[in-house]
């Protein structure tokens, strides 16, 4: 029996994902985005790359009532893969690669915590075996798709394909995936602060210990500002808020584990300390 293994620099849903987590970051930055060139290269209506990448959309995202439903819909799908050329496929995927390790360092890129890694993952092995490879590991790859494509849950991939073959502000648009524009509609226009904040989270997401280190240390800092603000209030009211918004920043000196209500409240008490 073979043993299947899966490959995220060959898988295309992971890469693209990759790719738009880059693009993010290098917006938050201010940088200019290597990553957004690289997506239009190779992923534009002319690629198999993109098609594929639309194969692994349609499992990832779309939902059934029924587990009946749901295989037809897999095996539709891998229908329709049999169609591309493997061939022109592979050696896109060969020279996508090749570019990101010229771009980027291989290694950090790769590091990054995907939120659906195991839907992937599955996705990727039904493409690239079959029941004869290894029938009971198929088999859990299959229900790992179908649970997704029956549960109420939505999952979502990097939006639209059509936006790839865009222009570079189209492209940044769509990054609303990894955060940007969640955090934009809730608090307005970003502060720098803001930004930094994260630009960290989407940078060390799978670095639970560096972000730890960098929020704990941005509490202790905004902590410190609001405390000198608080001194200075002469309401009486907006000082015990203030004192309450310390304690909470105080908490942050204990967490184990960094988690997005964490974020997102240290971006509403930067957003408190630039009103007042």
């Amino acid at each position: 029996m073979k043993k299947i293994k899966h490959s995220k620099f060959k898988n295309t849903g992971m890469l693209f994902e990759l790719l738009t987590r880059q693009i993010t970051s290098d917006i938050i930055s201010a940088n200019e985005s290597v990553a957004t060139n690289i997506l239009k290269k190779f992923f534009n209506k002319n690629t198999e790359l993109i098609k594929e990448y639309g194969l692994y959309k349609t499992l990832a995202e779309e939902k059934f009532a029924s587990e009946s439903k749901s295989n037809m819909l897999i095996e539709a799908v891998l229908k329709a893969r049999k169609k591309l050329d493997k061939t022109k496929l592979k050696e896109e995927k060969y020279q996508l690669i090749k570019t990101i390790n010229e771009s980027f360092d291989i290694d950090a890129f790769f590091q990054t915590k995907v939120s659906n890694y195991k839907l992937l993952a599955s996705i990727y092995k039904v493409f690239e075996y079959t029941e004869l490879d290894n029938p009971s590991e198929i088999t859990r790859s299959r229900i790992t798709i179908i649970e997704n494509m029956i549960s109420d849950k939505k999952t979502t991939l990097v939006e639209d394909q059509r936006t790839i073959s865009s222009e570079s502000k189209e492209i940044r648009l769509m990054t609303y995936k990894i955060m940007v524009e969640k955090f934009n509609n809730k608090y307005g226009e970003l502060s720098s602060e803001q930004k930094s904040i994260l630009r960290e989270y989407i940078n060390n997401v799978s670095n639970a210990n560096n972000l730890k280190v960098f929020v704990q240390n941005e509490a202790s800092r905004l902590k410190e500002v609001l405390t000198s603000k608080t001194k200075k209030m002469s309401d009486k009211a907006t000082r015990i808020k203030l004192t309450e918004v310390i304690e909470l920043l105080e908490q942050y000196k204990s967490i184990k584990n960094i988690e997005e209500n964490h974020i997102s409240a240290l971006m509403r008490y930067y957003d408190l300390a630039n009103d007042l």
